[in-house]
């Protein structure tokens, strides 16, 4: 039986762009042009996740909430969302990444991270994830692991 294979997002500037309210509160999410699409179409290939950093109220359900109105809650597997604001540590650290992982239950080298960060994407790298930066680029990078 094969390894399962897990792509992880980045969410603002990956996937979409975040707006906030006046008082700074993240109100909505803004998928790009074809995000839906390659989500939809990676899922048929991998189980599918999200790291991302978010504002320090941000809840579990309260992110949800928000991929839902986007309309790609569903695309993602509940237990491989992981938000900085629920985990308490984001992007800089590896542990984020390798908590990713674990919670996967598949090895970090099965594990694709997609963000528009060289910084972040340097992190996943170091914590044995491959990495894309751009979701239609994780479609090679997937091929590669198969």
């Amino acid at each position: 039986m094969a390894e399962t294979n897990v792509v992880f997002f980045d969410l603002g500037d990956t996937l979409g762009t975040a707006r906030f309210n006046a008082t700074g509160g993240l109100v909505a999410f803004d998928l790009f042009p074809l995000a839906t699409e390659a989500l939809a179409k990676m899922k048929l290939q991998a189980r599918l996740g999200v790291i991302s950093n978010t504002p320090a109220e941000a809840t579990l359900a309260s992110m949800s909430a928000l991929l839902a109105a986007a309309g790609i809650l569903t695309l993602f597997d509940p237990a491989l969302l992981l938000f900085s604001s629920v985990e308490g540590m984001d992007k800089t650290q590896k542990a984020l990444f390798k908590r990713a992982a674990s919670r996967a239950a598949a090895a970090p080298k099965r594990c694709i991270f997609v963000g528009e960060s060289d910084a972040e994407r340097s992190v996943a790298t170091s914590a044995g994830m491959k990495v894309a930066f751009h979701p239609l680029q994780a479609f090679d990078v997937l091929k590669k692991l198969t």
